[in-house]
């Protein structure tokens, strides 16, 4: 199977020259978290940008500065499971695909694993048991939601599970989830980019209700992630099988699921890129 079976051809992407402004705008109103960069007037690829390189360049506004140069691609061309080793080993949600250096899609791990482990059968009786993560991050549905946010940031997390005051599951918050909820505001007055190690600005109950990447903020609302949260939880259990897991996921456009036992209680999450590595190895 060739890359040009699963990909996706109708790709959101942005052009240089262009502002931080311009990525966190499509980011939000997309809802999506990573974005291919393009020469202005043509499809020639020149980067990539993400969430991450957002936050980690914090000082920087020009998207030139903030991109990821000549990033990993493939072509339609490519075999599958050259693609899924690539992103299993360099660790990518997302990979461009290009024909003569043109931009003319975007591969994912849900695209591939929907192609491959949705239809091979060989793994239709086995179960995601082997590749549930037991380490489990919470946050109780009433912490503000900025400081989940910087709960999710600091575990290195892209979702967080919530939980009540029983301790029971009460919904999940994930990064699109902040992407959404996030307004882009702009305060000349701000000079220096906060983290949660910094002294000078003290995160609590009380914390401010925005986060800040320099001049330009993404301003989240200061409420209990109850509030917002997602309510209708998209579950699996320890005996889904693989196949099954991965239409959940791709179904329900989530890349991670809370795992639960069957009296119901929270035992971990599967998480579709510890699937990716099936993907290689399917004949």
């Amino acid at each position: 199977m060739k890359v040009a079976d699963c990909m996706q051809k109708d790709v959101v992407f942005v052009s240089v020259p262009g502002t931080r402004e311009d990525v966190l705008l499509l980011m939000a109103e997309k809802q999506i978290n990573g974005l291919p960069i393009v020469k202005k007037g043509t499809k020639t690829l020149v980067g990539i940008v993400t969430r991450t390189d957002l936050l980690r360049k914090a000082d920087e506004n020009q998207l030139a500065m903030l991109m990821v140069r000549d990033p990993d691609t493939v072509t339609p061309r490519t075999n599958v499971k050259t693609a899924a080793k690539l992103m299993r080993d360099k660790k990518y949600r997302r990979l461009p695909v290009v024909d003569k250096d043109k931009l003319v899609g975007l591969v994912s791990i849900p695209d591939i694993l929907g192609a491959i482990l949705e239809e091979s059968g060989e793994y239709d009786d086995k179960s995601i048991e082997d590749f549930v993560n037991h380490q489990v991050i919470a946050v109780w549905d009433q912490t503000p939601l900025p400081l989940s946010y910087m709960i999710m940031e600091m575990a290195g997390k892209h979702a967080l599970v919530v939980v009540n005051e029983a301790g029971g599951v009460a919904g999940v918050i994930s990064v699109s989830d902040y992407i959404r909820l996030s307004e882009i505001t702009v305060e000349e007055n701000v000079s220096k980019t906060y983290s949660g190690t910094d002294q000078a600005v003290e995160w609590g109950w009380t914390s401010k209700d925005f986060l800040i990447v320099t001049k330009r903020l993404l301003k989240l609302p200061n409420v209990p992630v109850e509030q917002v949260m997602t309510k209708s939880i998209i579950n699996v259990t320890e005996v889904t099988t693989i196949p099954e897991c991965v239409r959940i996921l791709r179904k329900n456009d989530i890349d991670q699921a809370p795992v639960l036992s069957a009296a119901g209680n929270l035992i971990g999450i599967i998480d579709d890129r510890d699937l990716l590595g099936l993907a290689t190895e399917v004949e």
